[in-house]
């Protein structure tokens, strides 16, 4: 049975860490620095992943709310937010699921859907989690991370 892009939207990044929460959120924007682009190859990502980059949208003091553009931020491809919150002196960070995607899906003769939707942009948005992890365990190597991919359970 194939997974839906619904399944797939779910996926996220759950952290815990004794950094603060400005701190954590400042290593979520560099991240964000360090990714950018549809895949390995247009032919298997698509013309709406060509250049796309993820942005900070807004910015508050325990939340972050991001987005996955094409390049040239001409389309939306997907949002999410990375949320912290401070308790006993750990804080903990969540970044993602999805909250807006749009999705594509091959069709033969234009008209008859072969194959499962995919969510243009979901190659970066998970490029993007792993960064975060990996600068997050680099800066604090007692941090618990995982990210949680319904589609792998």
């Amino acid at each position: 049975m194939a997974v839906t892009a619904k399944a797939r939207a779910r996926t996220a990044l759950i952290a815990s860490t004794h950094l603060e929460p400005a701190e954590v959120l400042s290593i979520v924007k560099g991240a964000i620095g360090q990714v950018k682009g549809g895949g390995a190859s247009l032919m298997t990502s698509g013309i709406a992943n060509a250049g796309a980059r993820a942005h900070v949208e807004e910015e508050h003091a325990d939340r972050l709310a991001l987005s996955i553009n094409s390049g040239k931020r001409l389309l939306e491809l997907c949002t999410f937010a990375a949320i912290t919150a401070q308790n006993a002196g750990q804080t903990s960070l969540t970044v993602g699921g999805l909250e807006t995607f749009k999705t594509s899906q091959s069709r033969l003769l234009g008209i008859i859907p072969i194959g499962p939707a995919s969510i243009p942009g979901f190659s970066l948005y998970k490029r993007l989690l792993s960064e975060i992890q990996t600068q997050l365990q680099a800066a604090d190597p007692l941090a618990s991370t995982s990210i949680q991919d319904p589609t792998t359970d």
